[in-house]
């Protein structure tokens, strides 16, 4: 037994052999820290989840894995050197408001052609990680607002990347609701489909009218409440505004990431896990390095308890519904959003 226990010991080991365990130990560690830290938020915010393990993805804490991560550096220039009619806009410089709070801006572009990323932006979100108050902010900005786009006058906040790129879509943001955003992901949702479907389809709830809608437009045999949907379906019920507002379809496009989200915890195999972040990572531009990533996960999962808030902008009471040149759009009250926004990032 004693000579057993001096075979186990690492006392002979080279330096090399022991930094080599070391190291294999401490990825195992992490491996486990996340998924318990997962486990922990089952309630936080979906697109925040969803966000955060592209981040852990390119930082290897699933291991050694080598990611097909787009980058697609607009660049970032001094305001004077911007030209918002250039085809691809570059991003205005920004000083960052606060040290620790950290904005970065999710684009879903519409376009049907899933290696396009120029069309028109169905979705903007932007993500936020206040790292002082241990909190995460997820903020939708209907497509639908009038806003004044330098370069192109009045029109909807949503055409702003058909108009000029995801450069565009920044400096309008930073320029109309006093924001400090630098870095951006593009993501394009048509993708959905097949991760869904690789999923084995996602349960998300319907109201009856919903169901009755989906029953007349190829699904019939739909019903209300908890149902599971194929890719297909769930992209429809995202792509959803036939019954109410680009309100409702912001909803949706959420009850379909909460669906994925939902799916993928049922197994929690990191097997699993990991060829979803594999497949996500292949769909995905940004201008943020690995570096940046990496100190932005590790910021995340050093908080213990992660406060997470969704909104949508405009706020409730601050916007009507409207026409401008012929266009439904939604007139709001600027000055309250910013507001708004201030209270939820800092």
């Amino acid at each position: 037994m004693e000579e057993n226990t001096k075979a186990k010991k690492p006392a002979h080991k080279k330096p090399a052999e022991q930094k080599k365990e070391s190291a294999g130990g401490k990825r195992r560690k992490k491996k486990k820290g996340l998924l318990k830290w997962m486990k922990k938020h089952k309630a936080a915010s979906a697109v925040i989840i969803l966000f955060l393990v592209c981040i852990l993805s390119v930082t290897g804490l699933f291991g050694s894995v080598i990611w097909n991560l787009n980058h697609n550096s607009i660049g970032i220039v001094d305001p004077g050197d911007v030209d918002p009619t250039a085809e691809e806009v570059k991003i205005a410089r920004e000083d960052q408001k606060d040290g620790d709070v950290v904005n970065v801006l999710l684009v879903g572009s519409d376009s049907r052609d899933p290696n396009a990323e120029m069309g028109r932006s169905d979705t903007m979100m932007l993500v936020s990680f206040n790292k002082a108050e241990g909190k995460a902010t997820v903020i939708s900005f209907l497509r639908d607002t009038l806003i004044d786009i330098d370069g192109h006058g009045m029109s909807k906040l949503g055409h702003t990347f058909a108009y000029g790129g995801v450069g565009l879509t920044i400096n309008t943001l930073n320029k109309q609701f006093d924001l400090d955003i630098q870095d951006y992901i593009i993501i394009n949702f048509e993708n959905l489909v097949e991760i869904i479907d690789e999923l084995g389809g996602i349960q998300v709830s319907l109201t009856e009218e919903e169901a009755e809608y989906y029953r007349a437009h190829g699904m019939p045999d739909i019903q209300s409440g908890w149902v599971t949907l194929s890719g297909s379906q769930a992209l429809a019920h995202a792509r959803n505004r036939s019954l109410d507002n680009d309100f409702g379809r912001t909803s949706r496009q959420r009850s379909v990431l909460y669906g994925i989200y939902n799916k993928v915890m049922e197994n929690k195999n990191p097997a699993d896990i990991l060829s979803l972040i594999k497949f996500c990572m292949s769909q995905v531009s940004t201008n943020m390095g690995v570096t940046e990533l990496y100190g932005l996960a590790k910021d995340v999962l050093g908080v213990e308890h992660l406060r997470t808030q969704q909104a949508a902008v405009p706020r409730d009471g601050t916007y009507e519904f409207d026409t401008y040149d012929s266009m439904s759009v939604l007139t709001i009250d600027l000055e309250a959003n910013k507001e708004y926004i201030k209270e939820l990032l800092y």
